[in-house]
């Protein structure tokens, strides 16, 4: 009779012990699926930061050039004026540019101020930056080719290390004769885009000011 006793509790010890090894298999594979899980949320966490510092510098630069645009005249007042950069103006230098549409089709490849001095730390960033003519329609605007128009698209592209591109954009309006430039005081508008294609974009757009120049 002693003899049954023992081989059943053998057995009671060998499937407690079979319980046990599968209760730790399962804890491993609920531990591992929770750190895979925090890696994942860590590594997005830090991709969304790493996202919004670049957006913020991205603004940065844009904003360093749209300024400088905006201090410009609308136009070359000489006879022998062009769309884009004049005889004599470097599309390379800007530092010769003195009217908005001189910055037609403008690439940096490494961001510089005016002068040329460099930009802090926006040396693995470039600059891309489009003029387009528009005239008014309605409440906005549409794109013509009329370089006669009272008024300018200019959008600005940065392209951060990381190759994500940012573009801002302003609208630039010559000034009447008779208003001085520092009597607006708006300062957004609602514009509609029309694009060939009966194709429209309704955007948000800032009207800068066109203080004294620069130059």
């Amino acid at each position: 009779m002693s003899r049954p006793q023992v081989v059943n509790n053998g057995r009671r010890g060998a499937r407690r012990i079979g319980l046990s090894m599968l209760e730790v298999i399962v804890s491993l594979t609920l531990v591992a699926t929770i750190m895979l899980v925090s890696l994942n949320a860590s590594a997005n966490m830090m991709r969304n930061r790493v996202a919004a510092g670049q957006a913020v510098q991205g603004q940065l630069l844009a904003g360093y050039y749209l300024d400088e645009i905006s201090c410009l005249d609308f136009r070359e007042a000489s006879d022998d004026a062009v769309f884009g950069p004049e005889p004599g103006e470097s599309a390379s230098n800007r530092s010769s540019f003195d009217d908005v549409d001189d910055f037609a089709g403008f690439h940096q490849d490494t961001p510089t101020f005016r002068d040329g001095g460099a930009i802090p730390d926006f040396d693995a960033w470039t600059v891309d930056v489009s003029v387009i003519p528009l005239s008014s329609l309605g409440s906005g605007f549409q794109i013509v080719a009329d370089a006669n128009s009272q008024f300018r698209l200019v959008a600005v592209t940065v392209t951060g290390p990381d190759a994500s591109s940012q573009t801002y954009r302003m609208v630039k309006s010559i000034t009447p004769s008779d208003r001085p430039a520092t009597q607006s005081f708006e300062r957004l508008r609602r514009v509609e885009l029309r694009f060939p294609g009966d194709r429209r974009l309704n955007v948000v757009v800032p009207l800068r000011n066109t203080p004294a120049p620069l130059y």
